[in-house]
């Protein structure tokens, strides 16, 4: 009975052509694959068939069944935050990431030396320069001899062949806790056509749950971690756009310890008041004031004066005193159009400096001259040649070669007035634009209410001679001073010492301040050095002529002898006398340029 029973195995399956063709069209080689299989393992596909179709069937089914869960689960169950590469928040997370102790224990990482990308931090290796550095002149005895240059610089030299390495979260995703909590971190690269498109990456940071807390007090961790490694150094911007086709933004370009406002050679009347009038125009009810009166919200300022005279130190000095962040802006870039421009003014905080430097470069802010019938002059055609007999401006000078050879005209007068002082101007910033010659700058660019206050710049006098010389040698004398006789290292950041006490140091300071007290200790001789610091400068300042030099210029001459204040006086007399004969050298061959001009147009 047994021996009746068809044998499973030997069973074949006929199928019609018709049929075999449909499955050799759906399965590329299926009548070579079943003739192999019947003819070595003695199996006929086509008995199995219907068991391959439920099978793919099945795994179609659950692919689509496990895309609409996953999607179903992130949707409704788990919260997700999207950072974007063009976003602050994009550095302050990675930031926070780089400092987590699991970020040592990651598998999967990306690693780079880059000193200036998103993920670097330069000011943490110009601190650690600095703190090095410290580190090697406390060690120095001024009981031993000095190091020489070439030892000295072979050290550094070596030392900076070695990058930092700096190590981000790969692509992909990574699980991390916090707080308890565990999160996920997913990290991706937008695929896009453009090729110079740097814009294209993307964090997810998620949380399982509906409640997304969690990840608002990670970010704002990671914000606070970020502003506190600021700490009071002040933060610069810059007006620029990634790449080729991208728009302008304002993109963090560096941060540096603020400057002390008494470091700037200015008049002392003059530099309190710029800054008691921005400290004015930042007072709390200042804003609520000109809402109630009708006026717009903004200050500008025009810093004017020959070059090398501060004003852009001014400026950078009251931002820090202030804590103001600083955002530059460049007139002259041909990238630059007014979609570009009122898109950079709409972006900008409140209580900030927007800082315009040089701007009589611009050929836009130049003088258009007198006119009786302004509306008419302006109807002309930007691009229509001058009539016989007329001048042309150097606006439609530029404007004309611009259109001939096919460039972006960049920005208009008009809509920097626009955009400085028009209906839709943004309110709260500060406008300070330093020039070198404020003559040539149009009229209705420096009328009240978009330039407020006016500050010319002088170069140096006597008493801003002396006080130069003071800030270059004082300073340094005494920070040197302190180092090699106190041996103590100056506080960091953050008001502590970087080594612990314990009661031993405590006694030790205690019996070296009252040492440094006496007469003969290191306050004592430290006065003796201001008195003679100070009769020093008046020596210096009697030797340069007043009002012929400009601060830096002196401070040029100054830092070649930074060392050796009494040289510094022996040998100015020489270099008065150079630069005296290089500026009538200059002079003259700038009348000789002006008068071959003049004959050849002539």
């Amino acid at each position: 009975m047994a021996a009746n029973q068809p044998d499973p195995s030997s069973t074949r399956v006929s199928l019609s052509q018709s049929d075999t063709a449909i499955l050799e069209a759906l399965i590329p080689g299926y009548t070579f694959i079943s003739r192999i299989f019947l003819s070595y393992l003695h199996i006929d596909l086509a008995a199995y068939l219907q068991y391959f179709i439920a099978l793919a069937l099945f795994g179609i089914s659950m692919r689509y069944v496990s895309e609409y869960l996953t999607q179903f689960f992130e949707t409704y169950l788990i919260s997700t935050a999207e950072m974007r590469l063009d976003d602050e928040i994009f550095n302050y997370f990675m930031y926070w990431w780089s400092r987590q102790p699991h970020t040592k224990r990651t598998n999967r990482f990306l690693a780079g030396v880059r000193t200036n990308g998103y993920w670097s931090d330069d000011e943490d290796s110009d601190r650690e320069e600095l703190d090095s550095e410290d580190d090697e002149w406390e060690g120095v005895d001024s009981s031993t001899s000095a190091e020489s240059f070439d030892d000295y610089w072979t050290r550094v030299i070596n030392r900076d062949k070695y990058k930092k390495l700096r190590f981000t979260p790969a692509q992909g995703r990574h699980y991390f806790w916090y707080q308890g909590r565990l999160l996920m971190l997913d990290r991706r690269y937008e695929q896009t056509t453009a090729r110079w498109v740097l814009n294209n990456e993307k964090l997810y940071l998620s949380c399982l749950g509906r409640d997304p807390s969690i990840l608002h007090k990670l970010l704002a961790d990671a914000q606070q971690k970020f502003v506190e490694r600021d700490g009071g150094r002040t933060i610069i911007y810059r007006g620029q756009r990634c790449s080729s086709g991208s728009t302008f933004s304002w993109s963090r370009c560096m941060s540096r310890p603020p400057r002390p406002l008494d470091t700037v050679i200015l008049d002392d009347t003059q530099k309190q008041g710029f800054l008691a009038d921005i400290e004015n125009y930042l007072e709390r009810g200042t804003a609520a004031w000109y809402a109630e009166h009708g006026i717009p919200y903004r200050r500008g300022y025009l810093l004017s004066g020959p070059p090398g005279t501060g004003k852009s130190s001014l400026c950078f000095a009251v931002a820090g005193k202030l804590g103001l962040k600083i955002y530059l802006l460049n007139l002259s870039s041909r990238a630059l159009d007014e979609d570009n421009l009122y898109s950079l003014f709409s972006e900008l905080p409140r209580r900030c400096i927007l800082l315009v430097e040089d701007v009589d470069t611009s050929e836009i802010t130049h003088s258009r001259g007198p006119s009786m019938f302004p509306q008419a002059a302006n109807t002309k055609d930007d691009n229509s040649p001058p009539k016989p007999g007329e001048k042309s401006s150097p606006n439609d000078t530029s404007k004309r070669n611009s259109a001939e050879k096919g460039e972006q005209p960049g920005i208009t007068l008009s809509s920097l007035l626009n955009v400085l002082d028009g209906v839709a101007a943004s309110e709260g910033r500060i406008l300070v634009m330093t020039t070198n010659h404020p003559e040539k700058l149009d009229d209705a660019l420096l009328r009240a209410g978009r330039v407020d206050m006016q500050i010319e710049f002088r170069l140096a006098i006597s008493e801003d001679i002396e006080k130069l010389y003071k800030s270059i040698y004082s300073v340094s004398k005494e920070e040197r001073t302190r180092r090699l006789e106190n041996g103590s290292r100056p506080p960091s950041q953050n008001g502590t010492a970087k080594h612990a006490k314990g009661p031993k140091d405590d006694g030790k300071l205690k019996n070296r301040e009252t040492e440094e007290h006496k007469p003969n200790g290191v306050h004592g001789r430290r006065h003796e050095l201001q008195i003679r610091i100070a009769s020093l400068a008046e020596d210096f300042a009697s030797l340069v002529p007043s009002g012929e030099f400009s601060p830096a210029e002196i401070q040029g001459y100054l830092l070649k002898h930074k060392g050796h204040p009494e040289r510094a006086i022996r040998e100015v007399a020489e270099w008065v006398k150079e630069e005296k004969e290089k500026k009538r050298a200059k002079k003259e061959a700038e009348a000789k340029a002006k008068e071959t001009k003049h004959k050849s147009e002539s």
